[in-house]
């Protein structure tokens, strides 16, 4: 195990990946590049977000932020470490940093990482969107 994936582990409470099956499958997205990255950390927090952040700068390795993965023009494959963010791993917020996170959708509920912009604005303007729910 390298310096940077021991410090991922280190400080991050998410899953720290760096195993070639991982690696193979963030290579990729609805495009056709491919691009290995360094590793993969799938954050439970904001607080893990930040961590691979700090620690990534202190190892001078880049960050790749990725959402969906539904990149058609390879936007979300690098070498880089790779922040798996999606609908199926959404990052949850300290309750005491919901209000900061952005706009309230409706329902009063704050907007947070990992949700679509457009949905959550879609949301917030339907206001019997949060009686459906």
């Amino acid at each position: 195990m390298g310096g940077l994936e021991r410090a991922l582990r280190k400080a991050v409470e998410g899953e720290v990946r760096f195993d070639s099956g991982s690696l193979g499958l963030y290579a990729q997205d609805a495009s056709n590049f491919r691009q290995v990255p360094i590793g993969v950390v799938v954050p439970r927090t904001l607080e893990d977000v930040v961590a691979v952040h700090k620690v990534c700068h202190r190892f001078g390795a880049p960050v790749l932020n990725r959402g969906g993965c539904t990149s058609l023009s390879g936007e979300t494959v690098n070498e880089a470490v790779v922040i798996g963010r999606s609908a199926r791993h959404p990052v949850r917020a300290a309750r005491e940093d919901r209000r900061v996170l952005g706009r309230r959708t409706g329902g009063g509920r704050p907007g947070r990482p990992g949700v679509p912009g457009g949905r959550r604005d879609r949301a917030a303007d339907d206001p019997g969107a949060a009686a459906r729910r």
